[in-house]
């Protein structure tokens, strides 16, 4: 079984729990995600908000959702559990939680905005565990009751790039100094596992290499494209402005 149908699995066996225990007023979505600032669209695996929020058919909520749920996987565990979360904290998501295979037994990590608008970790719920939750709605979270019929876990995924196009900076890609707004992004597609845009800088999730590095920079010219990992290994390539970009930008 490939990584990414676990994956659809976990979140799935998320769907219905969520769906019973949201109340009047609130939705929940897959595949999605907020759209919290006009450079910034966060793919949440799935996500609680207000009805209100709803951009119809545009891929996205506008603002923060009430809760953002976060699957782990090899590629994402270093950003969910650090540069994502420190994002969500920062633009306010109330609640976030993260559900992260170790080994065949998923354990859920609950974070809750504090006082200080900072996150505390309300509960680890480890496999055979039992936790009530009452924000933004009252659940009972149980691992092995929620993901009661996991399949085996996937084989290392590599090899994966990003598909190679011809590319050119046209009116749709703003300057290489200027950050990426959303209108822009998404119109080059890749061989990613999951893409994100964080402060006008798209961030692809996959196992990248200097292959990868020299195809986003054709699809971004003059643009600064990063490994987060070493080249090979599962992570992030975030693509940056180019030089000279102003303070204030």
């Amino acid at each position: 079984m490939t990584h990414t149908l676990l994956h659809q699995v976990l979140v799935s066996d998320l769907v219905v729990p969520i769906g019973l225990a949201v109340t009047a007023g609130q939705a929940s979505r897959t595949g999605s995600g907020p759209r919290p600032a006009h450079d910034t669209w966060l793919r949440s695996d799935l996500m609680v908000f207000r009805k209100e929020q709803d951009a119809a058919d545009r891929g996205y909520i506008d603002g923060a959702p009430l809760l953002a749920i976060e699957v782990t996987s090899d590629a994402s565990r270093e950003v969910d559990l650090g540069a994502k979360k420190d994002m969500y904290e920062r633009f306010a998501v109330p609640s976030y939680w993260v559900v992260d295979l170790k080994g065949h037994e998923p354990e859920l990590q609950v974070f809750e905005l504090s006082d200080d608008g900072r996150y505390a970790e309300e509960a680890r719920v480890t496999w055979g565990r039992t936790c009530t939750i009452t924000r933004p709605f009252a659940i009972e979270l149980a691992p092995d009751k929620i993901f009661d019929r996991l399949p085996p876990p996937p084989a290392p995924r590599r090899g994966i790039h990003m598909l190679d196009h011809d590319h050119h900076n046209g009116p749709d890609l703003p300057h290489c100094e200027e950050p990426i707004l959303i209108d822009a992004f998404g119109r080059w597609p890749t061989g990613a596992e999951k893409v994100e845009l964080w402060d006008g800088c798209p961030v692809f999730y996959g196992a990248w290499d200097e292959r990868d590095v020299q195809i986003a920079e054709r699809a971004y010219p003059g643009r600064v494209v990063r490994l987060d990992q070493p080249p090979g290994e599962p992570g992030t390539l975030t693509v940056l402005p180019g030089p000279g970009v102003p303070d204030d930008a």
